[in-house]
């Protein structure tokens, strides 16, 4: 355990802008009215500053520390899902109330503490001036972030949506109306000929982070274009098949061998191991399961999922000999439609590590090697890049190889091409376009120095 206490009259100048000359490697930090606290990559804690209420004197022994909060004069660490608090208690914002465990996620205000327990609960205690402690009917059971500001708290729901309360003299708790929840139903039937998409699709924008001040609030609203922190024990689902033992054998070594996503959240669900499916294994099965978790695990809206082998992957009410209806009767597939519509304002980007054929399983696990070699080229990132280990990416690779309908002009591919060719007429793009018979296949299977692949079409072989 190390812990530091330092008085006023240790520190020069300012003590609350002083940082300590000897400070460990820290991983989060926390400001008080006037003292500093941080955590420690270690899970100790280090607090520095005023101690005119004993708020920079950490506990003896306090370790395993996840999480810190700084309030005016008092502090709070989550250790083992559990609440430590110390400092000033005039409110009672020390006094954790009795029995509080599974927390993760704390804030503090001037003079309140605020807690998330796994369920979606909020639990807040201290003082009550400004109803701080009142919390809103529809928040518990539905939180999945936390922030407090000097006399009121946030909550991030996990439908995207915020909601706040408490002292309101500045607007803080007035949440502007910049979260539309628009669900549109639409049918396409563009080519292939025929093809079913009728899903319902959100569109809402939602809220992704929050943050109180003093006497304001802030929030973000996710973009598609940001790049934000991801925390991989909630942003990271890794999907599985509990029927087939090369599923969890391979999300298994994924999760071992793959750089930073040890504390990942795996899932196994019993479906078939067919790679086409009706849509009512997808509804009643999949995405039932899936939601259930979801509905268990309130907190947790991973931004990320990957689907492991055997997890079916295409949807089609024509699923056997003589394949009358097969192109007519597609519907989106399953990676679609867990990102479009298994639960509202929940888009995750969903991909799979799915090799099949002659490699199976081998192919995936050398699949979890290179990207566990990129990783060597970006140390401690949970995103890799093959640039940074001295490749060009330079060549481009589009297959609009397909059977036996072509797309509206141009193909998919053939657009990408032009794209390209538009910016850049001198760049590498390799390209087919093969509309072959029955049993005679030419789409490209290799490929180096990769900057950009997209294939489209259909792979059949009689």
């Amino acid at each position: 355990m190390q812990s530091q206490t330092l008085n006023n009259h240790d520190l020069p100048n300012a003590a609350d802008n002083y940082v300590l000359s000897n400070l460990q490697p820290a991983q989060a930090v926390g400001a008080g009215w006037a003292h500093n606290i941080a955590l420690l990559t270690n899970g100790t804690v280090v607090a520095w500053g005023e101690n005119l209420f004993g708020q920079t004197n950490v506990p003896i022994g306090l370790s395993n520390v996840t999480a810190i909060a700084a309030g005016a004069q008092h502090n709070l660490a989550l250790s083992n899902g559990c609440v430590i608090a110390w400092g000033y208690n005039g409110s009672g914002q020390t006094s954790v109330p009795a029995g509080l465990s599974d927390v993760v996620a704390i804030a503090a205000g001037d003079e309140n503490s605020i807690a998330l327990t796994s369920n979606g609960n909020v639990i807040v205690w201290g003082s009550t001036n400004y109803g701080q402690t009142n919390v809103p009917a529809g928040v518990n059971g539905n939180a999945m972030g936390i922030a407090a500001g000097a006399g009121h708290c946030v909550a991030l729901l996990n439908n995207g949506t915020v909601m706040a309360w408490g002292d309101n003299a500045n607007g803080q708790t007035t949440i502007p109306n910049v979260l539309p929840t628009l669900a549109t139903n639409f049918s396409t039937n563009t080519s292939p000929p025929g093809i079913n998409t009728n899903v319902t699709t959100i569109l809402a924008p939602t809220c992704k982070l929050i943050a109180a001040g003093g006497n304001h609030t802030m929030a973000a609203i996710f973009s598609s274009w940001v790049q934000y922190p991801v925390n991989v024990a909630k942003d990271l689902l890794l999907i599985y098949n509990t029927n087939s033992i090369d599923s969890s054998n391979v999300c298994y070594y994924y999760l071992t061998h793959r750089p930073m996503v040890g504390n990942a959240t795996c899932l196994g669900i019993g479906c078939t191991t067919n790679e086409t499916i009706a849509p009512s294994a997808y509804t009643n099965v999949i995405a039932a399961q899936v939601q259930q978790w979801l509905t268990n695990n309130p907190t947790k809206r991973p931004q990320f999922i990957i689907l492991f082998p055997d997890i079916p992957s295409r949807i089609n009410t024509d699923l056997g000999p003589p394949y009358t209806n097969i192109f007519s009767n597609e519907v989106p597939n399953v990676q679609y439609q867990l990102n479009s519509s298994c639960w509202t304002n929940w888009s995750p980007f969903v991909t799979a590590i799915n090799m099949n054929g002659t490699g199976g399983t081998n192919d995936c696990i050398s699949n979890i090697n290179k990207i566990a070699s990129f990783a060597a080229y970006s140390p401690g990132q949970l995103i890799i890049s093959a640039h940074r280990g001295g490749y060009p990416n330079t060549n481009y690779y589009f297959d609009d190889t397909r059977y036996p309908y072509p797309p509206p002009p141009p193909p998919p591919a053939a657009d990408a091409q032009a794209g390209i060719l538009t910016v850049n007429p001198a760049a590498s793009v390799t390209y087919s376009n093969a509309s072959p018979d029955i049993g005679l296949v030419d789409h490209i299977t290799n490929g180096a120095y990769v900057a950009g692949y997209l294939c489209w079409g259909q792979h059949m072989v009689s």
